[in-house]
């Protein structure tokens, strides 16, 4: 079977890193992105900068509203989506985009009888999942596998996984999970080697009196105009022959 794979979650996968606090998922996700831009960030001092603003709180976490503004602390660029579909954010990663998004932890880890029965009881009372259940953890999405196109999977850098260096999802169980946070998702606005020259000062955010500037980037995205329509064709046209025409 020939591989095909929009992302590239075996380059993401090397930045991984596994969270140091039960809910500093976010702050740990940035800081994996932060380090594909060159930036040598570690978790504890992405989380001091992320308390020091107010964009993380030790027990609650980091809120949606927030999610990103570490990577903008460091002049990484993002963008936030509410409502999203699997379209837009394959988009994103065909162009190199380095993507987070909310997700329920319970029904994207434990798919046992309790996860099936809180999907079911969503389904059949109407009830709002984002609300009932909503989204309690982050997660970068790395990359989509098609190359089974009747079995779609979603790739994932977990920081609250031991194993959550590339793990891998079926399309359908990830989207469950990620229902709960009304498909948010943040994006980097470039991708690694993106946009340049970024200056900023760190100093503001970290109160250490040091200014790190003239980190420069070169323009290297990857482009895929037809990202959007092919993945929508993958979700919902079930004449394969015609959807691998069209790519």
């Amino acid at each position: 079977m020939e591989e095909f794979y929009i992302g590239d979650p075996d380059y993401q996968q090397g930045h991984w890193q596994l969270q140091n606090l039960p809910d500093n998922c976010a702050v740990v996700a940035q800081a994996s992105i932060l380090s594909q831009f060159g930036f040598d960030v570690s978790m504890d001092e992405a989380t001091y900068v992320a308390m020091a603003n107010g964009w993380y709180s030790p027990g609650f976490g980091t809120s949606p509203d927030d999610l990103g503004n570490v990577l903008e602390a460091y002049g990484v660029p993002t963008h936030s989506v509410d409502f999203a579909s699997i379209e837009q954010l394959a988009a994103e990663l065909q162009q190199g985009h380095r993507v987070l998004v909310g997700v329920n932890s319970g029904e994207l880890w434990d798919q046992g009888p309790m996860a099936e029965f809180w999907n079911w009881f969503n389904e059949v009372t109407g009830r709002d999942s984002s609300t009932f259940t909503p989204a309690d953890h982050a997660v970068a999405v790395t990359g989509l596998d098609l190359s089974d196109l009747n079995h779609p999977q979603v790739i994932l850098n977990d920081p609250g996984h031991p194993d959550g260096a590339g793990q891998v999802y079926p399309l359908d169980r990830f989207m469950d999970a990620w229902e709960n946070s009304d498909f948010h998702y943040t994006s980097t606005s470039m991708a690694p080697g993106g946009a340049g020259p970024i200056d900023f000062d760190i100093a503001r955010f970290l109160g250490l009196g040091t200014t790190v500037a003239g980190v420069s980037f070169g323009l290297d995205p990857i482009t895929a105009d037809m990202a959007g329509d092919f993945v929508n064709s993958l979700v919902s046209n079930t004449d394969w022959d015609a959807v691998l025409a069209a790519i």
